[in-house]
């Protein structure tokens, strides 16, 4: 049977992922959106356990290999990662808490390694994006400030809807991001930015919350309340279809494009470690693979000597 056999929450084991999940969000203070994710890669491998006549507590490492061989073929290598990143979390949270005394994760070699490496859009692609959102009414206006923030800092798209207006500093050059573990902070805000960001809140913000005065949400919808993510997601995906960009627009790709361009602009990965609010530092260091891949592909167009034909 598939992975993807839907787990009930009722079913044996569930408890177990609730009580890990629990852990994650309050003593680690992992974010929302990764315990949502968490929750259905180990619902996911409840469901293939349970169909395979095992369970969480009864799984050995070759029902754990069998799994995620099974995940990595219906589903994307990013996600395999994840999936086995929370196996191994689960696991390790129920031997540390004495519930198994045998990590069925131990030594089992996993072949979910990233195999994709973010999709960033070229310069003169995210040129034709920003420039061809006009503010020419209020969530036009908005759509412009939201697509100039997220390429100008490289926040995640969550990051940007959580702004509120006690984020940003008087001179618009500077602003407090909250991000993973409800860690904050400071990203600076370019000119071109600033001054997107300083006429929607001028003008196009105050007539969208005209019904909800006292919102503190720096994105509203027009409605005059926050604005989701999905519904971020939604508006920016449609700016990018209009240009042509729809297939290769995600809610990361302004902040891969951002990142992108800075490692092949020379910038000090430091410093985009920091811009970009990663933990580690090799979280940062994919996109040197990422200029290296664009460097090869520039090589082999231009250089007269790459061809082989």
């Amino acid at each position: 049977m598939n992975a993807s056999v839907e787990a009930e929450e009722d079913l044996p084991g569930s408890s177990l992922i609730d009580e890990y999940l629990v852990f994650l969000a309050v003593m680690q203070e992992r974010s929302e959106l990764t315990i949502l994710a968490y929750r259905g890669d180990l619902l996911r491998l409840l469901g293939y356990l349970l169909s395979h006549e095992t369970s969480i507590l009864g799984a050995n490492r070759q029902d754990l290999a069998a799994f995620l061989a099974d995940y990595k073929c219906t589903t994307s290598a990013r996600s395999a990662a994840r999936a086995a990143s929370a196996a191994r979390g689960l696991y390790s949270y129920l031997i540390a808490s004495g519930q198994m005394v045998y990590d069925p994760m131990e030594g089992l070699r996993l072949h979910t390694e990233i195999a994709s490496l973010p999709k960033a859009l070229s310069v003169a692609e995210t040129v034709t994006l920003l420039e061809a959102t006009v503010p020419t009414d209020p969530l036009a206006s908005r759509d412009r400030a939201m697509l100039e923030l997220l390429y100008a800092s490289g926040m995640r798209i969550s990051e940007l809807v959580g702004l509120d207006l006690e984020d940003l500093r008087e001179d618009s050059f500077w602003l407090t991001v909250t991000g993973k573990g409800s860690k904050e902070r400071l990203v600076p805000v370019p000119p071109i930015a600033a001054s997107f960001l300083s006429g929607y809140l001028s003008e196009s913000r105050r007539q969208l919350i005209r019904n909800h005065p006292a919102e503190r949400a720096v994105f509203v919808n027009q409605t005059g309340a926050r604005l989701t993510r999905q519904g971020a997601w939604f508006a920016l995906k449609k700016r990018a279809q209009a240009v042509g960009l729809g297939n290769r627009f995600s809610p990361h790709t302004l902040r891969h494009s951002c990142a992108t361009h800075l490692v092949e602009a020379g910038a000090d990965l430091r410093v985009i470690q920091e811009l970009l609010g990663h933990a580690s530092i090799a979280t940062t260091e994919i996109y040197t693979k990422v200029s290296v891949a664009h460097l090869t592909k520039v090589y082999n167009e231009f250089h007269p000597r790459a061809s082989r034909s």
